[in-house]
């Protein structure tokens, strides 16, 4: 049985972590002049805003529609209507910030929103 040899191993350790460096840099590299691996700002301000303006509509639908129910007496009907137009009303502002997005991202501005 051969005796261990410190040296080789630790020249051939040094070998593989110059050969891992090397390929990290060259991912890198393609990540950046591709634009892939990573999210602006703007796109998780736009993401959380759809989140927001989606789950404020059904909140504030939801409590007009439970408000109107116990106010009328019209049982679920109000709070199913009340969700229904909430759901509605936050899809079409999650629509109309994604458009104002879509159309910054055209002109290739990325400034801050500019939402009517």
């Amino acid at each position: 049985m051969a005796a261990p040899d410190p040296e080789a191993d630790r020249r051939r350790v040094d070998e593989l972590d110059a050969r891992l460096r090397a390929a990290r840099g060259k991912v890198e590299k393609s990540r950046q002049s591709n634009g892939i691996g990573g999210v602006s700002h703007r796109q998780t301000g736009v993401a959380y805003r759809v989140l927001v303006d989606m789950i404020a509509g059904l909140l504030v639908g939801g409590f007009l529609g439970y408000w109107l129910d116990r106010w009328l007496g019209w049982a679920p009907f109000s709070l199913v209507t009340g969700l229904v137009l909430g759901f509605a009303a936050g899809a079409n502002n999650a629509w109309r910030a994604i458009r104002v997005y879509s159309a910054e991202a055209d002109k290739g501005t990325d400034e801050g929103p500019r939402l009517p």
